[in-house]
This record gives structure tokens, sequence and C-alpha cells, in this order.
């Protein structure tokens, strides 16, 4: 099955109807309780890179300028556990 975006690929993979392959950013809270379990993780150990696009012939409003300098300078997004108050949005 091919799906466009990740909310149904989760709801199917929660349903236990196959195997997804998406950002564990994404998926976070359930594999914190549990209702989802990584697997294969010696196979996904290759980083995929993120690429931030916006029409050259336009300026950066401030809020996009500020995300895309987080992006390039904060490194606490790119790996490893997200925070708690991350999760509940603080």
């Amino acid at each position: 099955m091919v799906l466009n975006s990740l909310e149904p690929q989760i709801s199917l993979a929660e349903q236990g109807i196959g195997l997804v392959s998406i950002p564990d950013l994404s998926v976070r809270p359930q594999l914190a309780n549990g209702t989802l379990v990584s697997i294969l993780e010696d196979y996904l150990d290759i980083p995929t890179p993120l690429q931030v696009m916006w029409p050259s012939s336009r300026h950066l409003s401030p809020k996009l300028r500020a995300f895309v300098d987080f992006l390039a300078t904060d490194n606490s997004w790119r790996s490893g556990p997200i925070p708690d108050e991350a999760l509940r949005g603080a």
C-alpha cells in the first residue's frame, strides 16, 4: 500500500496492518507508550537529509527565518529522544 501522509501509516501500523518506514520523530509518543515498536534498527541507521526550500524570489518571514536558523544550528532535533516538554507542546 502506498500512502502520501504519515497519519494513515501510523494508524495502520498501530492496528498491526504491515510495517512502516517513517521518521522516528513522527512516532516518538507511540514508541514511548508501546503502541509501536522499532524493528530492523540495524538496517535503518542511514541518515536522511532534511531539505527546506522556498521560492527564491520571496523574502523569508521572520518565523520561517527563525525556523531555518534553528534547523541549521541546533542539533537536538537530529537524533536522540525528544524531551517530554516538546512532546507536550510546551
